[in-house]
């Protein structure tokens, strides 16, 4: 009888270095940056071994979350600066409102806590200042298409360092909240590297850039055996017969390996009746978006046993199922218009999932 797969459990994090996180997050929220900043007056921090850039946004601007977000990687990068400009694009493509990749530190109500917060809050003292209805804390990861789950040692450690940065930043912007203005939408400052602070940051140490996403690598083709290609060709076309092909994150989160995960659900529908011809649930954390509806759609023709006139599909990534024999794939429904990184004064905040 195979082993029922183990439920996740918090990351291993010593008592000091989450001693030190809430010490960095008390701090950051004594200081209040929320009042004069607003997620998009993000800051840039790089890191001195490894050139990785992380943005870091203040929340709390609207009165509504209040905290620290840091977006790391190309995919976080996309999303903050894509949220900052654009807004929620959860209507227009679900999959985006799962693709955040940050670290978030968040100040709630003692109620908001879960079970792992209060135990480790508890082993440390805290508590939060007097009559603060948001004076405690919680710590979260996120990765595309996970649950929000505890931070693991390595990310509070540098949750706890970009807090400290950030607070010194917020200090700078309270005594000059006109570092922002006269600036393009895409310059950025960046936080001085290999430098102990032992005085206040003075605006001369930001090193102001204009940051640049590189573009949306190419969606990777679905390809065939030899075989499966054969088995394909030989199968008719039907001309009335078109499909439209999406794959999305499901809406259930399945507890299993290091953190509860949202599943591919691919579907092959029937264009003009809206009947599924075709389903496939698939791990989102080892399989390829491409590769879920490439095997959905290859099962559903299979069993019709007959090729439509056209597939459609609604983002680029399933482009590649153009590579299919002799598939025809219709228009790509996708907005190309350029985003710009940020608007300084939108009052919008960018809101972890939970």
């Amino acid at each position: 009888m195979s082993e029922k797969p183990s439920e996740p459990r918090p990351p291993e994090l010593s008592v000091e270095a989450f001693r030190q996180l809430c010490t960095a997050a008390a701090e950051f929220r004594e200081l209040g940056p929320w009042t004069y900043l607003s997620d998009c007056n993000m800051l840039a921090l790089q890191d001195s071994n490894t050139g990785q850039v992380r943005l870091a946004s203040v929340l709390g601007n609207a009165g509504q979350v209040f905290g620290l977000l840091v977006h790391r990687g190309d995919q976080g990068h996309r999303w903050a600066l894509t949220i900052a400009s654009e807004g929620d694009h959860s209507d227009s493509d679900p999959n985006f409102a799962h693709s955040q990749d940050c670290l978030f530190a968040e100040f709630v109500a003692r109620r908001e806590l879960e079970t792992h917060d209060r135990a480790m809050l508890s082993a440390i003292g805290f508590k939060p200042l007097p009559h603060d209805k948001h004076g405690w804390v919680k710590f979260r990861s996120l990765r595309p298409g996970t649950a929000p789950w505890n931070v693991d040692q390595a990310e509070a450690e540098l949750l706890a360092s970009d807090l400290q940065k950030t607070t010194h930043f917020a200090r700078l912007i309270s005594e000059r909240k006109d570092l922002f203005d006269d600036r393009a939408p895409n310059e950025l400052p960046f936080y001085p590297q290999n430098v102990e602070l032992t005085r206040p940051l003075r605006p001369q140490d930001l090193d102001w850039q204009k940051l640049v996403l590189a573009p949306e690598p190419p969606p990777e083709p679905f390809s065939l055996s030899d075989s499966e290609g054969d088995k394909l060709d030989a199968l008719p076309r039907n001309v009335d017969l078109c499909i439209e092909l999406d794959c999305l994150y499901s809406p259930g989160f399945v507890s299993e390996g290091l953190r509860p995960y949202l599943p591919w659900l691919s579907l092959a529908v029937e264009a003009t009746s809206g009947h599924i011809l075709g389903s496939e649930l698939a791990n989102s954390q080892t399989r390829r978006l491409e590769e879920v509806a490439g095997e959905c759609l290859v099962h559903a023709l299979t069993r019709m046993k007959c090729r439509p006139r056209k597939i459609l599909v609604r983002r680029k990534r399933l482009a590649g199922i153009a590579t299919l024999h002799g598939l025809p794939v219709g228009p790509i429904s996708l907005s190309t218009t350029p985003v710009p990184l940020h608007k300084p004064h939108a009052r919008h905040e960018l809101h972890p999932l939970d």
